[in-house]
């Protein structure tokens, strides 16, 4: 959630900026927002995964990850609402039609290891596990936790995903609680590479349980936290 001097972000802006339009918004679950725009490609094109950065206000930007590429220019987005933050304002203010600027360069894709991957996150990174998980040539266990008040939506569009229900005051409590579970019945013997997102403080204890528990060593998690306990808003 990077904040820069206002002159900073207007020249990140001009180096980086690609033209979009607001193509289409919809409201997929109570506490998600999926909009579909048409942006000019950074060099090399769009990939599922892209991430990209928006100037949320003059000196806070905000990054998602594009989740569907459906022609050269048009691209989709899945953000989480969370609370009253600058990238929640800024994205409930876009409507069809709306001009914008995404802010990309060339796409790099996370490392990952193995080909039977576990990949968990909460709200925050399902528009970006889908994506990995869709575009991978692998199994993959995918494991969300998300505002309560979404899981049955979401689990009726991603049914073969596993959605936990997120306590507001406790991120990452529910899937700890899955996690140990299921490494408690050796359920995940056959894991060999693993995608740790979202919240920095629950990625931590699942990569460490992971470890301890011998399934995985830490050359085989790839992590990349999103927002922290204690810091400004999404």
């Amino acid at each position: 959630m990077p904040k820069a001097p206002a002159l900073v972000g207007k020249l990140a802006e001009t180096l980086m900026g690609r033209r979009a339009r607001v193509l289409r918004t919809e409201r997929i679950a109570p506490d998600f927002l999926e909009l579909e725009f048409r942006a000019d490609p950074p060099a090399g094109g769009w990939q599922p995964g892209h991430e990209v950065q928006v100037r949320a206000t003059p000196t806070q930007g905000r990054r998602y990850n594009v989740r569907t590429v459906d022609a050269p220019d048009r691209i989709t987005v899945l953000a989480v609402l969370h609370g009253d933050g600058p990238g929640a304002r800024w994205l409930q203010s876009l409507h069809p039609g709306t001009e914008t600027t995404l802010l990309a360069s060339r796409y790099v894709s996370m490392r990952l290891t193995g080909t039977h991957r576990l990949l968990i996150g909460d709200g925050s990174a399902l528009g970006t596990l889908d994506a990995y998980a869709t575009a991978g040539r692998h199994p993959s266990t995918v494991v969300i936790e998300a505002p309560s008040a979404s899981v049955d939506r979401l689990r009726g569009r991603w049914p073969h995903y596993r959605f936990v229900p997120a306590f507001a005051d406790d991120p990452g409590a529910m899937t700890r609680a899955w996690l140990d579970e299921t490494l408690r019945r050796e359920d995940l013997a056959d894991v060999d590479g693993a995608l740790l997102l979202g919240h920095a403080q629950s990625i931590q204890g699942q990569r460490q349980a992971l470890v301890g528990a011998a399934i995985l060593d830490r050359n085989a998690i790839t992590t990349r936290p999103y927002w922290a306990t204690g810091k400004t808003g999404l």
